[in-house]
């Protein structure tokens, strides 16, 4: 490739879909073939497929659209590798995503091992590094990229990988359509978009609108969604100014005993559980090519997100016969001084108010090295957060339906007003050189600095007030080969680290447990987590229209963080520690075609995860554990939550010019309940659930859509874990709960572009 035409080529792969407009060029370059794959937040200039020493994941605004998801976690759940859910909440926007082993979720409590962007912007919290995946629209995003492995490129919690979302401009997605489906759950939805560019200027917007009753007893929810965007192109520079924004009520009344589901698989255990999400993000990102070979690219963002959530939830208070009691043995007080009498049940009140912003910029040279053609981005970023976290307990009473009144009679001693700031720069490169036609090396790193400082409101002289200092340089390195234009392999070794959160430093005490959300009590230190990754595997092609890959992974992450149960109704009472060494390793294997009318895809994983350090923890609620409430962990049991075996099925056929019809089907192999991490007890069983979806073209502006979920009704559980049922309902003894999996359901929907 000639030097003056490099810039030309990378831009054009980036940006021929964002105008319909032909770019011209000296030479005649086909780009059919190319895919381009961001290796950073900010994506930039992005690398050939085929140059990524990894098994990256992609996906278009169109086949989001073909699948039919509910969101994007529906979406990479149907059709990405590796990746499944667990239902720990029991509502369709609180998913728990996994992906190899590791978590992106929106609970407090959970290890977070993935990071998630979006243009740029890292989504995980300030205060507790969770995905409010409520919070990201799916008509805004034009393309999405899984990354695995521990990308340092993506800076912290990127233990197994990161998430990118690319959204969608009046550039790449110009055009208006108004669409609405309803159905089952009397689950009923409008989404608008609407896009346009004038060559120079543009503008897209896309708000969404959800409500359902639930599937579930007393599980209503509520979505509304925004995204607005303003851009400016040229031919060296671009500039984006976007909106995000989201107001949510989203009620998932958790999992549920297992003899409870046998009596109906509707019910809940107590109620209500509700979660309200408010979230504006406002985003600033540009880019400018200096000359041929020189990129300037960078963002800046503000963030506002506002948590609010009540959980009634079993009393877990120790008391003498009439009274309730604190951890000492005293009385336990209200907040006039009153002794607390025993009630039934309790709700857990909590409000997070979480500010963040920051930058970052990078420079993309493209300049050869010594005759070798040669891409180099080193950038630099800077963030700051702020929480503000405080938590009340209301000693209740429940009603005939296991629902929680209301009484004004608050435990004094259980309030919790906490603040905490966060603030993380960060130093990175990456470098890729072609060393032949054939052979290309990756080397990349990143410097994290970050501290965290957390301050009791309440308390002055409380032992969470500490200000905690974390900082490391993480190394990657890779190589692709390609043994000729149908078959390439790569190799790939990387490090990342995660610093603990402000959520987990304030709950480290295993002598005062705390209760999820946390009630900060003691602040003992905790190591960072590094996470050290190898990767390796052959893809290729055959012919014009079928694409396969297969690899290994395998990564070990030290000192990693658990929460550890001690108790509470669900397990939900406990505190967060070092455990040693955890790995997950496995096989990805993948097949896709594209023949005409007909387009499939097949993804299989195998995923072991397992201690890989022995260690004694607490589970109560475990009917094998010691007289202390104890099990004993070791070397080589498997991690609960993450099933071994993965299978999915996708497939599209075009019957007619008009109609489409296709489906997926999900196979997921057993797992263990969390609270049998040494795993003693029999498992959740496996499941296989199939979904099908068609398409009618009325017009080339009117289309009807339908779907149904779990075509043949299988009764599934996808999350577990060991709690005490016997607080709610006395004659129960068996201690697994379980999310389970939503009945048949259909929607019918009509969509109308201009």
């Amino acid at each position: 490739m000639n030097l003056p035409h490099k810039r030309s080529v990378l831009s054009l792969v980036l940006l021929s879909a964002m105008t319909a407009t032909a770019v011209m060029a000296e030479d005649s370059i086909e780009l059919t073939d190319i895919e381009v794959i961001g290796t950073t937040p900010l994506h930039g200039v992005g690398l050939p497929a085929d140059q990524i020493a990894s098994n990256v994941q992609t996906a278009t605004a169109e086949d989001i659209e073909k699948a039919q998801g509910l969101d994007l976690t529906d979406f990479m759940t149907r059709t990405l590798g590796s990746v499944n859910i667990n239902s720990a909440q029991n509502n369709p926007y609180q998913p728990d995503v996994q992906y190899r082993g590791f978590s992106a979720s929106p609970l407090l409590g959970l290890a977070q091992g993935l990071a998630v962007y979006m243009d740029g912007v890292r989504l995980n919290t300030p205060f507790g590094d969770n995905v409010h995946w409520d919070t990201i629209p799916q008509s805004a995003i034009a393309s999405i990229n899984l990354m695995p492995g521990s990308n340092p490129l993506f800076g912290l919690n990127t233990l197994g990988g990161a998430l990118s979302i690319q959204s969608k401009n009046g550039f790449t997605n110009p055009g208006h359509s108004i669409q609405g489906y309803w159905g089952s759950f009397n689950r009923r939805a409008v989404e608008i978009e609407s896009g346009a560019n004038d060559g120079n200027l543009g503008y897209f917007v896309t708000g969404n609108w959800f409500k359902e009753d639930g599937w579930r007893d007393a599980s209503p929810s509520e979505v509304k969604q925004l995204f607005a965007n303003a851009s400016w192109r040229s031919e060296t520079s671009t500039l984006d100014l976007s909106l995000t924004a989201s107001d949510n009520e989203l009620i998932g009344n958790g999992p549920a005993p297992v003899e409870l589901i046998d009596i109906n698989r509707k019910a809940i255990f107590t109620s209500p559980d509700i979660t309200e999400n408010k979230m504006q993000l406002l985003n600033l990102t540009a880019s400018h090519w200096i000359n041929d070979n020189l990129q300037l690219a960078g963002n800046a963002y503000y963030r506002h997100n506002k948590t609010d959530s009540f959980n009634g939830d079993g009393a877990d208070f120790d008391d003498d016969g009439v009274n309730f009691l604190d951890d000492d043995g005293n009385l336990l007080l209200d907040q006039n001084g009153n002794n607390i009498l025993i009630n039934e049940a309790i709700n857990n009140r909590g409000a997070i108010k979480e500010n963040s912003g920051g930058l970052q910029g990078q420079l993309t040279f493209l300049n050869d090295i010594a005759g070798y053609e040669n891409q180099l981005i080193t950038g630099a970023s800077y963030d700051r957060g702020t929480s503000d976290y405080n938590a009340t307990v209301e000693v209740v009473d429940l009603n005939d339906d296991r629902s929680t009144t209301t009484t004004g009679i608050f435990a004094a001693d259980e309030e919790v007003d906490v603040s905490t700031k966060n603030r993380t720069y960060s130093l990175f490169f990456t470098d890729t050189v072609s060393l032949t036609e054939q052979l290309a090396l990756t080397l990349s790193g990143r410097y994290n600095n970050t501290r965290i400082k957390v301050e009791d409101n309440i308390d002055p002289t409380s032992t969470i007030n500490a200000t905690h200092k974390f900082n490391r340089f993480n190394p990657a390195a890779g190589l692709t080969f390609a043994f000729n234009d149908m078959t390439s392999t790569y190799l790939s070794y990387s490090e990342s680290s995660r610093a603990p959160t402000p959520s987990e430093l304030g709950c480290s005490d295993p002598d005062a447990p705390c209760t999820l959300p946390n009630a900060f009590l003691s602040d003992p230190p905790l190591d960072q987590v590094v996470a050290k990754s190898w990767e390796g595997g052959l893809r290729g092609h055959w012919g014009q229209s079928i694409a396969w890959n297969a690899g290994l992974f395998s990564t070990t992450n030290h000192d990693d963080i658990l929460f550890i149960s001690t108790g509470g109704t669900t397990g939900n009472l406990g505190y967060f520690d070092n455990i040693g060494k955890t790995r997950r390793q496995g096989i990805e294997l993948g097949v896709s075609g594209d023949q005409g009318a007909l387009s499939w895809a097949v993804n299989y994983s195998y995923v072991d995860a397992e201690f890989r350090s022995p260690l004694k923890i607490s589970s109560p609620a475990h009917p094998n554990a010691d007289g202390n409430g104890d099990i004993l962990v070791k070397s080589g049991d498997k991690i609960p939550g993450i099933p071994a075996h993965n299978l999915k099925l996708v497939a599209d056929y075009a019957i007619t010019p008009k109609f489409s019809f296709g489906g997926d089907a999900l196979l997921n192999a057993d797992q263990y309940y969390r609270g049998d991490e040494s795993n003693q007890l029999s498992k959740i069983a496996g499941y296989t659930v199939v979904n099908l979806h068609a398409h009618y073209n009325v017009t080339p502006h009117v289309k009807f859509f339908a779907k149904v979920d779990n075509l043949f009704d299988r009764d599934y559980s996808n999350f577990g874990l060991l709690g005490d049922p016997s607080e709610i309902f006395p004659t129960m003894t068996n201690p697994r709960f379980e999310g389970v999996g939503a009945p048949r359901a259909g929607w019918i929907g009509i969509k109308v572009s201009m």
